[in-house]
């Protein structure tokens, strides 16, 4: 499962450092489009944030009743432009609300 696969959680666990639940999403895809893989990004978000609003996520993975909020672990392989960094932080504030946070790994 990657970026691609919107409609799918591409990783899911309790963080071992806090009282979180994680999320991961995989993003190997380059640069090259970036207005293309903005938009599946932003996809892929839009689609964790409606897996939490609509409450599927404490079907799923029951013990996520107990967090104390969630963490999306962002693995990209290849580093965020600009434009992409501008997106996250776009999506930052707007799910402050949903204790939800992002973290952004480079592999």
């Amino acid at each position: 499962m990657s970026v691609l696969d919107k409609n799918k959680i591409d990783g899911i666990g309790k963080s071992e450092s806090e009282n979180k639940l994680a999320l991961m999403i995989a993003d190997h895809l380059d640069w090259e489009n970036e207005l293309e893989h903005l938009t599946l990004l932003q996809d892929k978000i839009n689609a964790y944030v409606s897996f939490i609003e609509s409450g599927q996520v404490y079907n799923f993975y029951p013990d996520a009743k107990s967090v104390d909020g969630f963490i999306f672990d962002l693995m990209f392989r290849y580093e965020p432009t600009e434009n992409c960094n501008k997106l996250l932080e776009f999506f930052s504030k707007s799910t402050q609300d949903l204790k939800i946070e992002f973290e952004i790994n480079v592999f």
